[in-house]
């Protein structure tokens, strides 16, 4: 098995792709990409130029994908406005129809009316096939022990109940539609030769209740060696998350760190110091060959001090994986140096990190 980081937020734009490649496919994860957040610290040319790189990095790596995963509908987990992405491939996606949020299940939609008018297939609906839906906080035995945990229940549970009202509505969109091409993955394992592919149950986007709703974590396995990707966690926050993660024992874990450039209005001290807690534990309890915290974690210069601990036990970023060092960290020297200017005059030649584009294989 081998892992190609194809882009992370390290790189200069928000993302957490990779393609996995064993001899029975070729998988690529989540190709998305969105430009960096307005505090991050680059001039807008600079953020623009590395969104660009990325589309070009992601559309790339597409071309000899057999297979794309969706965890959840960010725009820098897919790229609906991209459909040749997505063009003869097998599309294991997050359930359009359940544990999903508002935005995510308009985007989902025009997605997947789009595919089916480029497969010129018809778009299909159905009526729900379910109407009652079991709180998934109450899966979560090791979360119930954190602090202010009857404070955040009380507070969002309001929002998970509103959502149920809406899948039990519908309508949902009918997979069958898509002629096999196209397979809701929440909770199924997939077997293709040698290769196993695994997909947790949804798992929130953040705290309990989060507002951005749910992702898929995944887990791949071939040959004796296990890739585990967590997809949008942020931290883990979540105990129970971390657990999963140190009960699985991967060899490769590709990890979405915690955010820590949301501290403040969106993300108070305790989450905060929560999501950084558990990060440590998964990162120093698995010990995997291989661990890249990225992410959420690299959109602010001093992440590195916060999770010192993780990057002590062997955490590397996606940029440090392909031999470059984070942006944040470059940008830094160049301002320090003055050579901003210069900087962007390269990027406006398209001559900055061209190696950005290499495809960088690492065995697993």
């Amino acid at each position: 098995m081998e892992l190609r980081p194809v882009w992370f937020d390290s790189f200069g734009a928000k993302s957490m792709c990779v393609l996995v490649r064993t001899p029975d496919m070729s998988l690529l994860i989540d190709p998305g990409v969105a430009i960096m957040q307005p505090r991050y610290p680059a001039p807008d040319a600079l953020k623009t130029y590395y969104l660009d790189l990325a589309t070009r990095a992601i559309t790339a790596a597409a071309q000899g994908a057999t297979h794309i995963v969706i965890t959840h509908y960010h725009y820098d987990h897919f790229r609906p406005d991209i459909p040749e992405l997505f063009s003869d491939k097998t599309l294991w996606i997050k359930d359009p129809n359940r544990w999903i949020n508002h935005s995510q299940w308009d985007r989902a939609r025009a997605f997947l009316s789009s595919i089916a008018e480029y497969d010129g297939v018809p778009y299909r609906e159905k009526s729900p096939m379910q109407t009652e839906f079991p709180d998934p906080v109450g899966a979560l035995p090791l979360a119930a022990q954190s602090n202010r945990r009857a404070e955040l229940l009380a507070k969002w549970r309001k929002r998970f109940v509103g959502l149920m009202q809406l899948w039990a509505q519908g309508p949902w969109v009918d997979a069958a539609g898509f002629n096999g091409r196209i397979a809701f993955v929440d909770g199924r394992t997939f077997t293709i030769g040698g290769t196993t592919v695994r997909f947790t149950a949804p798992l929130f986007h953040g705290i309990e209740y989060a507002s951005p709703g749910w992702v898929l974590g995944m887990v791949v396995e071939h040959g004796g060696k296990k890739l585990v990707y967590s997809s949008d966690l942020q931290g883990p926050i979540i105990e129970d998350y971390a657990a999963w993660i140190i009960e699985e024992k991967p060899d490769v874990l590709i990890l979405d760190g915690p955010a820590t450039y949301l501290l403040g209005p969106f993300q108070s001290k305790d989450t905060l110091a929560r999501a950084i807690r558990n990060c440590t534990w998964a990162v120093e309890e698995t010990r995997a060959s291989v661990t890249i915290i990225d992410h959420h974690l690299t959109r602010e210069p001093r992440f590195r001090e916060k999770l010192a601990d993780a990057f002590a036990a062997g955490a590397i970023t996606g940029a440090e994986a392909i031999g470059k060092g984070p942006l944040t960290d470059r940008l830094a020297r160049w301002q320090n140096t003055q050579k901003m200017d210069a900087i962007v005059s390269r990027a406006a030649t398209g001559a900055l990190d061209p190696e950005l584009l290499e495809p960088h294989w690492i065995e697993v």
